[in-house]
C-alpha cells in the first residue's frame, strides 16, 4: 500500500520516539488521498451524488483524518491498497460529515478480511443453557474499544442507487451506537450539534417502528412454505422477492441495534424507501446525522431546471 502503509509504519515508530526526535525525512506525513483517486472513489459511490462540492471537500478531509488516526490493515493474507482504504474511509465518514470524528474514538482499528469470516457466537437461553456456534459474517463492529471488521468481497459490491445494502455504513453506524456503551439503537447525542427537541421522539418512534417491522417480517416468514430452506436456491429467491416489498432488509428485525444500523444504511443508499416506509425514522435520522439525502437530491435535480426557466424569461 502507498501513503497509508507509510503512515501506519510511522505511527508505530512514534510509539517509541516522540516526533521531535525523528529526522526530518521521517516526520509523519498526513494521509493525503490524491484527487484522481478521490474522484474514482466517489464514482463508485453514486448514492453520495446528493453531496455538494463543499460537502465533498469536507468528506475528503474527514476521510484523510480518519486514515491518519486509525490503523487500517488486511488480515488473512489480504493486503489493503489505497483504493480500498479511500473507499472505506469515504463511506465511514459520510455518517459524521456534519457531526464529529470523535464518534469513532472507541474504535481501535479497521481490519479487512478477503471474504466472509467465521466468528464464535454465544447465547444463553431462558433455561440457562449456553449455546455456542460459529457464524459467517461479512462485517462486525466490536465494542469496548474494539475494531471494525469488514469483508472485502462484500464491501466491493456495486453500490447501485436504491440498493438497500452498505456494509461499511452499517458497521460504522454500530460504532456510533456504541458511544453510550453496548449498541442498543440509541446513539449518543452531541452537545452543540444536536437539537434535543428534534430528537425527543427517538425512543418512542424507534420502539414503535421496530415492533411494526418485526411484525411484518414475522408475517412474511409465516407465508413461506413449511419446508422452507434458505440454502435452496429457489427458496432463497422466493424470500428475496417477498422481502423486496419491505422498506428495510429483514435483518433489521434481529434487535434494536441492528434496526438502527440497517435504517442508517438505508437512509443513505435507499432514502425514499425509508421515508415512505417509516417517515418518523427518516426525519429522526436526518436530524441526527444533520443531513437530508432526499431533499438534497431533489434540490440538485431542480436547480438546472430553475436556471433554464430564468434564462428563458430573460430572453423573451
Amino acid at each position: 500500500m502507498g501513503w497509508l502503509l507509510t503512515q501506519g509504519w510511522l505511527d508505530q515508530l512514534q510509539r517509541w520516539l516522540p516526533s521531535f526526535l525523528l529526522p526530518g525525512s521521517l516526520q509523519p506525513a498526513r494521509a493525503t488521498i490524491p484527487e484522481a483517486l478521490w474522484s474514482a472513489t466517489l464514482a463508485q459511490l453514486p448514492f453520495l451524488d446528493f453531496l455538494n462540492d463543499d460537502e465533498r471537500r469536507r468528506l475528503k478531509a474527514l476521510s484523510e483524518a480518519l486514515l491518519d488516526k486509525k490503523p487500517l490493515a488486511g488480515v488473512g493474507g489480504f493486503e489493503v491498497d489505497d483504493a480500498t482504504a479511500a473507499l472505506i474511509a469515504a463511506q465511514a465518514c459520510v455518517l459524521v460529515l456534519n457531526l464529529d470524528l470523535s464518534l469513532y474514538d472507541d474504535m481501535s482499528a479497521i481490519l479487512v478480511h478477503p471474504d466472509v469470516f467465521s466468528v464464535k457466537q454465544q447465547h444463553m437461553d431462558e433455561a440457562g443453557v449456553l449455546h455456542e456456534w460459529d457464524e459467517e459474517l461479512a462485517g462486525e463492529a466490536l465494542d469496548q474499544g474494539g475494531a471494525v471488521l469488514l469483508s472485502w468481497q462484500d464491501l466491493m459490491q456495486p453500490q447501485a442507487p436504491g440498493l438497500p445494502f452498505n456494509l461499511v455504513i452499517h458497521e460504522f453506524a454500530h460504532k456510533i451506537d456504541m458511544g453510550r456503551g453496548a449498541a442498543n439503537g440509541f446513539p449518543p447525542f452531541l452537545e452543540g450539534l444536536h437539537v434535543r427537541a428534534e430528537l425527543a421522539a427517538w425512543p418512542e418512534a424507534f420502539t414503535a417502528a421496530y415492533a411494526d417491522f418485526c411484525a411484518r417480517v414475522d408475517q412474511l416468514e409465516q407465508s413461506l412454505p413449511s419446508d422452507f430452506d434458505p440454502e435452496r436456491e429457489a427458496h432463497a429467491a422466493l424470500y428475496q422477492a417477498e422481502a423486496a416489498d419491505l422498506p428495510l432488509d429483514p435483518y433489521a428485525a434481529h434487535d434494536p441495534a441492528e434496526f438502527f444500523a440497517v435504517a442508517s444504511e438505508t437512509f443513505y443508499v435507499a432514502p425514499a424507501a425509508l421515508a415512505e416506509g417509516y417517515p418518523p425514522i427518516y426525519r429522526l435520522l436526518a436530524a441526527y446525522y444533520r443531513q437530508d439525502p432526499l431533499a438534497a437530491a431533489k434540490a440538485a435535480t431542480a436547480a438546472p431546471q430553475r436556471h433554464w426557466q430564468h434564462s428563458a424569461t430573460e430572453h423573451r
